[in-house]
């Protein structure tokens, strides 16, 4: 609301406006320290925030620390990776095996064609699919609603006729129809309506049928009726096909792969194809090849060059028959040791975050400025005095020593049923507390026995860290998981209206107060000026009778 312009002190010479500002300095205590109310609550929300995102990126890596790839890890090695190379898998044993020969490896089935138009011409990129031989595509389509004309699409191929059937299968006659080829319109020659549920069968486009499986069916590529060479090597490269082709202009000749290796993997085309491409009706089908190798002295064939044994991936690079190929997989200590470490880290970061924020020190003489002292200072008076303010926030606070100790007591109560009785607690295998109680809590890590025991028992250290009953990672999960939502049921989550947490319902009322007071306000420096103007017609009032009597009496001289 804009303030009214006011005049005062004209009759008696006083300040008014300062005076009454004063007056309103003290009036307005009330509302500053709701306003500074209002500001340490805010404060407080969004340090509690702070810890929310803590232990959500904690529960996070619990998460994501669950996997089993993450303790299972493998390192593997190949004397000859130019031959045989190696990847091992998360359940890879810590094994060693011999390729002593590869005779064969796999390849894809390919197959060169010559493909003639319909006078036995090469065809070039430009050639038309409709001046070849390939078979055309039969469309049939249906009418859904009653029309005077229907537009027919796809287009014909040229010269093609249109059949016209009834919805309940009756051939309608072609001389109760025509088929306009340049508007692409049927119409009935009497001018009534086509029925709903006709349909239209007739040739359009072309289509090329290939077998790519041994025993499979025929896949059938189609190109539209004005396609062009070019536009159906673009279709037998789909990613339906199976194949991929191309189409080298200058000899006129096509080279047509599997996309799979193997004897299983084929390249067969149907009679009709077989003509245009140059080839005889009795060909038989290009066949790929297997890979043949020996593994340990065992003769093993396999469609692919890429390989599973003992969970270890092989791809065999190329064929040789002296000169084996030993490929190994061991435990990869160092990645499974710095997974957990990167855990701890985030769990060290939390409790640290928390530990902060309850032993703050709390500077009770630094409330939140008012607006009117904020003015008076400069930005980094300002800075300096927030800071001191905005510290001690969560003090002591009970939600967050109760967060604390609730995580730090999972880690002790971890325990599995385990034949090793050496590897049944975590501090056994080198995650502990330490002998620091001013830590917080934080987790040390013993790196040597840590790596010992993923070194000895990868699998116990698994589940002493995921079992579902007692592991660490699900403990933790659902501990961080029960600490934020009863600090959001208290303080919200980020970007969370004020209705839905205790702190937000308490600024809401806080700012209806600050309204009410305001609006008081305006009625009392209005009660104010209005007292003082009255004080002005007074002593003006005063002032003019003080002139006139002056007047009488000297003029009466």
């Amino acid at each position: 609301m804009t303030s009214p312009i006011r005049f005062g002190g004209l009759a008696s010479g006083i300040d008014t406006d300062t005076i009454i500002k004063q007056l309103m300095q003290v009036e307005r205590a009330p509302v500053d320290k709701l306003e500074q109310k209002k500001q340490m609550t805010e404060w407080k929300r969004d340090a509690y925030r702070e810890i929310n995102r803590s232990l959500m990126t904690l529960r996070n890596s619990a998460v994501d620390l669950m996997f089993s790839r993450n303790f299972y890890a493998k390192t593997s090695s190949s004397s000859d990776e130019s031959r045989v190379s190696v990847v091992a898998g998360p359940s890879s044993g810590n094994t060693a095996i011999k390729i002593e020969s590869v005779s064969d490896l796999a390849t894809a089935a390919t197959q060169v064609v010559i493909p003639k138009d319909k006078n036995g011409n090469n065809v070039t990129k430009a050639t038309k699919v409709a001046d070849m031989n390939f078979r055309a595509t039969t469309q049939e389509i249906k009418l859904e609603t009653v029309a005077k004309e229907w537009t027919i699409t796809p287009e014909p191929n040229t010269t093609e006729s249109i059949v016209l059937k009834t919805s309940g299968g009756a051939t309608i006659t072609s001389d109760l129809y025509t088929y306009n080829e340049t508007t692409g319109k049927v119409t009935m020659n009497d001018g009534s309506d086509i029925a709903a549920g006709t349909t239209a069968t007739y040739k359009s486009g072309y289509e090329v049928q290939v077998r790519t499986t041994v025993g499979g069916n025929f896949k059938t590529v189609k190109v539209a009726t004005d396609a062009t060479m070019e536009n159906l090597v673009t279709a037998l490269n789909g990613k339906d096909t199976g194949i991929s082709a191309f189409f080298e202009p200058v000899s006129g000749k096509m080279s047509i792969t599997q996309k799979q290796t193997g004897k299983n993997e084929i390249i067969e085309f149907d009679a009709t194809t077989k003509q245009v491409f140059g080839l005889l009706e009795t060909d038989l089908p290009v066949e790929g090849k297997n890979a043949k190798f020996i593994v340990n002295g065992i003769d093993m064939e396999q469609s692919s060059n890429t390989v599973t044994i003992d969970n270890m991936t092989l791809t065999l690079k190329s064929e040789f028959l002296t000169g084996p190929v030993t490929l190994s997989a061991a435990t990869d200590t160092q990645k499974i040791f710095d997974n957990i470490k990167g855990f701890v880290d985030k769990y060290n970061e939390t409790i640290d975050l928390m530990n902060k924020k309850v032993r703050e020190d709390k500077f009770r003489s630094f409330e939140p400025l008012t607006k009117a002292q904020r003015d008076e200072l400069s930005e980094d008076e300002i800075k300096k005095w927030e800071e001191k303010a905005m510290s001690g926030m969560l003090r002591g606070d009970n939600i967050l020593r109760g967060a604390m100790d609730t995580l730090r007591g999972k880690w002790s109560s971890t325990t599995v049923v385990t034949v090793d009785k050496d590897m049944d607690r975590l501090f056994q295998i080198g995650l502990s507390t330490g002998s620091d109680f001013t830590n917080g809590g934080k987790i040390e890590i013993d790196e040597e026995k840590l790596k010992a025991a993923i070194e000895k028992d990868p699998e116990q250290v698994y589940k002493l860290f995921t079992d579902a009953d007692t592991g660490l990672l699900p403990k933790i999960r659902d501990a961080s998981t029960d600490s934020r939502e009863t600090i959001t049921r208290i303080a919200g989550a980020d970007g969370s209206g004020s209705h839905s947490h205790s702190m937000g319902k308490e600024m809401t009322a806080i700012d209806t107060r600050i309204q009410r007071l305001n609006a008081l306000l305006v009625d009392k420096e209005n009660a104010y000026y209005r007292r003082f103007a009255a004080m002005e017609t007074a002593m003006n009032q005063a002032n003019s009778q003080a002139a006139s009597l002056q007047q009488f009496l000297g003029g009466g001289m």
